[in-house]
């Protein structure tokens, strides 16, 4: 029998594509954990170590936060480290830190030396992701902030936490599409990325890392149009997007046009990501 709050049945494909991810990436004893929380379910939450990380995972919420963690980490879709480059003293802005996978990676990167502003409005991925940064002993170099990257200067605008936490968002539609059950609805304060900047007295940030559920492109169009999103202000931007509700062809159109080189990747139709990299 499965455990109260276990996983629905998953793709076996999906799950073969997890774990074959994870070999010689994530500790095989922690790959058959997550195998097993994923298929059966499990209680609290799994210790995951990749390299000098290490991770607290709600098993509420696999396989999703699993799949992540091999984006960010053994995959390595943003390509830090080679395209994307980090180093001691810069500033990072991670909007939709989620549990603090890539905020973590990001300190790593610049070896604890230097300031990410980690973005999180919602306030149950936020618990953990509080969780992670003491875990990794960051409290010095990363900051939370609980508010919502929009496309206004400053406004209260509506939160919609799904299940899984990962795809929660500010676009009703959004949640539709990606066929998540929502939770609650919350109302929140939403800025810009000027305002966010200015709050935290930040005048350049070297990456600019953006994965917000659908509001990536007003994000970015309101920055445009108040002068921030240019090579200037931010020297390198990630932008992750989910077709068809973000087009990842405007989304390269709109960094190309302030100035940015810019990359795409699509990581597949089933899949319904894209990332595109942006940098000076």
């Amino acid at each position: 029998m499965r455990e109260k709050g276990a996983a629905e049945p998953r793709d076996e494909e999906h799950l073969a594509w997890l774990v074959a991810s994870s070999r010689g990436c994530i500790e095989d004893e922690i790959v058959e954990q997550l195998l097993d929380a994923t298929i059966n379910g499990c209680k609290g939450e799994l210790e995951v170590k990749l390299g000098e990380a290490t991770f607290m995972v709600p098993c509420s919420q696999l396989p999703e936060a699993w799949a992540n963690l091999l984006h960010i980490y053994c995959i390595n879709d943003y390509q830090v480290g080679s395209l994307v480059r980090l180093e001691p003293g810069n500033t990072v802005v991670d909007g939709g830190a989620y549990l603090g996978f890539f905020t973590v990676r990001a300190a790593l990167a610049m070896q604890r030396d230097g300031l990410v502003i980690a973005v999180e409005p919602n306030p149950l991925a936020r618990r953990v992701l509080y969780r992670n940064l003491e875990l990794n002993m960051l409290e010095n170099v990363a900051r939370v902030d609980p508010r919502a990257l929009g496309g206004c200067g400053y406004c209260i605008r509506k939160i919609y936490v799904t299940e899984p936490w990962v795809n929660t968002t500010t676009q009703p539609r959004y949640v539709d599409m990606m066929g998540n059950e929502l939770v609650k609805t919350l109302s929140i304060p939403a800025i810009s990325l000027k305002k966010l900047l200015a709050d935290h007295s930040v005048g350049f940030v070297d990456l600019l890392k953006l994965d917000i559920e659908g509001a990536e492109w007003e994000v970015l169009e309101h920055a445009a149009e108040d002068g921030v999103l240019a090579p200037s202000t931010v020297r390198q931007i990630i932008v992750e997007v989910h077709p068809p509700f973000t087009d990842p062809a405007g989304i390269e159109a709109l960094l190309r046009d302030q100035g940015y080189r810019t990359t795409r990747r699509m990581l597949g139709a089933k899949w319904m990501q894209a990332i595109v990299i942006g940098v000076s």
